[in-house]
């Protein structure tokens, strides 16, 4: 008889982690809150509009090896980037075009800031270099041995000066390396300036080795074809379910308890909820509360947002997929001003829209507690804004409020209540300060034997190709702990087949 495991969360962490513990021999439950499997990665349909609640580009490269294990590969297409993103900024009148020729790239920042010729020329050459730091995908870390370790030290040597000269938060980066506010500007409009320098300059690497790519069919396309793999592979699938207490006798995880009152057994527990809901609600504060507690008042985490998004009766081909406007009038969202907005134009992917439509998302910053204070004015405010945000998108981009057919706002409550994304953190951590030095939490909650953590909250910085990822290293803990092997998918489909 083979050992049971309930998943908790069917989000992509949620998904490859029933997937993986699946196709390494075990009874696999996974039990979702929603009616929807997906989390964060997410669609939805609104008249003739596909409105795409997630990836805005997935990273490729070492990931590609996880993607192709849970079948996504087979399914999906995965179309190369080569134009990323344009950032405007209103007040200094720059113009930058993220493209993955870091060459033309470098010569553009340069012509916008010789004074900083010098430093720019070492920030691309570490550009181009760090791709060859690959994230240890295969082995958790949580497996390693002083010799992994070593060896892990050792692949990186070459870059390991270059890793720890740009940790610094892009902000800091900015304000002690670089003279020119136009570049300084410019270099902060597209990543969160807590984050540290070298996220930006990786994004970067990987964009010029087209190592970053957008799902054809988008963010609905890529999760269906994980929950294919996953309902192939023949996992139990429990949606409308939520998980009121991870069930602990003898100090070992032994199955839930759902909030209608009924018990599911087990021999394992993978959980991928937010760690605070974990933490003091489904292990009523039992376990790792005090370090939970520490990281919440010292990390910090992705800010909430409003997604606002426009079915548009006009192509909109002359517009770039990704358009960050700085300098822009401030607006009042949600009790937080914003003075840039991160424009997403969906006009690459007939899946969007009907011929001759496309969708214009905007992503802004807003407050978890100002939405969740409204009650019965939530609606009301909500359609406010979404006439305020179609209104400034306009005088950015004459046309499209006469254009715009339909709207939808997704808040942070939204996110909660669809993926319980604890206080609207879609992300979770963003990857500075503790967190950045903390570096992927244990997969092991410490104190409970047979509890497996996964997702964004496990892997500060998040998104869509690390939680693939850590799904699969909690998995390969838990068949580790069992001694069991551990199988990837793609390995279970070949014994299938055979």
């Amino acid at each position: 008889m083979n050992e049971s495991v309930i998943v908790i969360g069917g989000g992509v962490a949620g998904l490859s982690a029933a997937a993986y513990a699946r196709a390494s021999g075990f009874d696999t439950t996974l039990v979702e809150h929603s009616a929807a499997l997906g989390g964060v990665c997410t669609a939805w349909q609104r008249g003739p509009y596909l409105f795409d609640g997630c990836i805005h580009w997935l990273t490729g490269g070492p990931f590609t090896k996880v993607y192709e294990e849970l079948g996504i590969l087979r399914r999906v297409q995965l179309e190369p980037i080569r134009h990323l993103a344009t950032i405007e900024d209103r007040t200094t009148q720059a113009h930058v075009e993220l493209t993955a020729d870091l060459d033309a790239l470098e010569r553009s920042l340069t012509e916008l800031a010789p004074a900083d010729a010098k430093e720019l020329h070492h920030l691309f050459m570490a550009a181009r270099a760090l791709p060859e730091v690959t994230p240890p995908l295969d082995k958790a870390p949580d497996l390693f041995t002083l010799r992994d370790g070593l060896g892990t030290l050792w692949e990186m040597k070459g870059e390991l000066a270059t890793v720890l000269h740009y940790q610094k938060p892009l902000a800091e980066y900015v304000a002690e390396r670089l003279k020119t506010e136009a570049l300084r500007r410019a270099l902060t409009a597209f990543v969160p300036k807590e984050a540290p320098a070298l996220f930006l300059l990786m994004v970067l690497g990987y964009l010029s080795r087209g190592w970053l790519s957008r799902p054809a069919g988008g963010s609905a396309a890529f999760r269906d074809a994980l929950i294919d793999e996953v309902r192939e592979l023949g996992v139990s699938i429990v949606t409308s379910a939520t998980v009121e207490e991870i069930l602990v006798s003898d100090g070992e995880a032994s199955g839930v308890r759902l909030a209608d009152g009924s018990f599911l057994r087990s021999d394992a527990v993978i959980c991928t909820s937010s760690m605070p809901e974990l933490v003091f609600q489904l292990l009523g504060g039992r376990y790792q509360a005090a370090a939970t507690e520490e990281r919440l008042a010292h990390w910090t985490l992705f800010p909430p947002i409003v997604l606002a998004s426009y079915g548009v009766a006009s192509p909109l081909s002359q517009l770039p997929q990704i358009l960050v406007l700085r300098g822009v009038e401030p607006l009042d969202v949600g009790g937080v001003q914003n003075d840039t907005f991160y424009l997403r134009v969906y006009n690459d992917d007939r899946c969007h829209a009907p011929p001759g439509h496309s969708v214009v998302q905007a992503m802004l910053s807003t407050s978890y507690s100002w939405w969740a204070e409204r009650h019965g004015s939530y609606e009301s405010e909500r359609d406010y804004l979404a006439r305020r945000v179609l209104a400034a998108i306009d005088r950015q981009l004459p046309g499209v409020e006469r254009a715009c057919d339909l709207w939808d706002i997704a808040t942070p409550l939204t996110f909660w209540r669809s993926a319980r994304s604890w206080r609207g953190a879609y992300e979770g951590w963003i990857p500075s300060g503790g967190a950045l030095h903390s570096g992927p939490l244990p997969h092991r909650l410490r104190g409970v034997s047979g509890l497996y953590v996964a997702g964004q909250w496990v892997e500060p910085g998040g998104g869509v190709p690390t939680a693939c990822s850590s799904g699969r290293m909690a998995a390969q803990v838990l068949c580790a702990d069992r001694g069991l092997p551990f199988s990837p998918p793609q390995a279970a489909r070949g014994r299938a087949s055979a």
